[in-house]
């Protein structure tokens, strides 16, 4: 989780910030920097691209759903996190530096940005399920215990983590606790399983006859390709965490934000578009149809 720094005009602080925090390398800092400029700018294409579908899909719709908060929570939590902290990073390559104690600030407002959105989007994927599966109520009570579960462990390792991390000069993270992979990969592990149940219904649906519709193609598509971005995205950060002891662990931090971001917006509005293009016409009476866009 990339921190940077802006300037502290108490000279007596900043010599005890150089007492206390490593230093920091520059060419490091410049590369962290201009990676989170790229993946702001990437989520804030994105969002262009989507926005006249969310006016009429989401802001429009009404009465709204629990879906169209998750859709505002997944598309918007991590902009607004990558916005505050690229006006901060930026700083990384100017040479300012930040005391300690405003650098342990933000490492926790840090984790709890990124705990809300991964519970945002770790929901959308379970109510994608619960939309596959809703003749099935012992399964979706599974999971939802499950979620619950993953939420609460999410939560307590996240808070043994914080207190651990190491920052430098310009509160980038450069060393973390051992328990951080524990943390991507638990979320990795659950979405996994959503992941597993979408395709396993998906092959009965296709020997049942109804699965090459067009609404259980762009569903299961969908699926597929933001599970692997997410997957992807979250395994480099379980890696360069306790791998690199510099600010470059936390390179591929905003990239997970922007991916969360896509995805997880994505993934809710797709069938609301599907819907309302008619593309899901030939599904009238097929049961997923009308439950997805009930409740997506």
């Amino acid at each position: 989780m990339p921190l940077a720094s802006t300037s502290d005009n108490n000279p007596a602080l900043l010599a005890l910030a150089h007492r206390a925090l490593p230093l920091t390398n520059t060419e490091d800092t410049q590369i962290l920097s201009y990676g989170q400029v790229a993946s702001t700018m990437l989520v804030s294409y994105d969002v262009l691209l989507t926005l006249s579908d969310e006016v009429k899909y989401i802001w429009r719709t009404k009465p709204w759903h629990l879906t169209s908060v998750l859709y505002l929570g997944a598309r918007y939590l991590p902009c607004i996190t990558e916005l505050a902290l690229l006006s901060i990073n930026l700083n990384g390559v100017t040479g300012l530096e930040r005391s300690r104690d405003t650098c342990r600030a933000w490492i926790y407002v840090q984790g709890v940005m990124l705990q809300l959105i991964v519970t945002v989007v770790d929901a959308v994927l379970l109510i994608r399920v619960r939309a596959l599966y809703y003749d099935s109520k012992k399964l979706i009570a599974v999971l939802v215990v499950l979620f619950a579960v993953e939420t609460v462990g999410l939560c307590i390792i996240l808070g043994n983590v914080e207190p651990t991390i190491s920052v430098d000069t310009h509160c980038f993270v450069t060393d973390v606790s051992v328990l951080l992979p524990v943390y991507w990969i638990t979320s990795l592990a659950f979405e996994t399983l959503l992941f597993s149940l979408t395709l396993l219904k998906f092959i009965a649906a296709v020997r049942a006859g109804w699965g090459r519709r067009p609404v259980m193609k762009q569903f299961v598509t969908d699926g597929t390709w933001a599970f692997a971005l997410i997957f992807l995205t979250m395994l480099v950060n379980a890696l360069l965490y306790p791998l690199a002891h510099t600010p470059l662990a936390g390179i591929c931090f905003t990239w997970l934000l922007s991916v969360l971001s896509i995805a997880g917006s994505r993934l809710l509005l797709n069938p609301r578009r599907m819907l309302g293009d008619g593309e899901a016409s030939d599904t009238v009476n097929f049961e997923l149809t009308e439950f997805v866009f009930a409740e997506v």
